[in-house]
């Protein structure tokens, strides 16, 4: 698992959140979770020290991820049982 830190905008405060996922995507996907968070502005992916803007629509994805299974990763990695509708 990797670490990654978000500054994120919560209840209209700048602040920083750390999360573990296995991937970039899973560590987004951790924030769209999280009930508060009304935008997205850096993902620092600590191991390799490199920061990143994110330049995506945060309110779409969090939309969006209604219509996802809660345990989506574990619905990806054993795709012999689950199909994606």
């Amino acid at each position: 698992m990797k670490e990654y830190i978000f500054e994120v905008l919560i209840e209209g405060n700048r602040e920083l959140i750390k999360t573990y996922a296995n991937s970039i995507e899973f560590a987004i996907d951790n924030l769209v979770l999280i009930e508060g968070i009304d935008n997205i502005f850096t993902i620092t992916d600590t191991e390799i020290d490199k920061t990143y803007d994110f330049k995506g629509d945060f309110q779409h994805l969090k939309e969006l991820r209604k219509f996802i299974p809660f345990d989506i990763e574990t619905m990806l990695r054993d795709n012999n049982k689950h199909t994606l509708h």
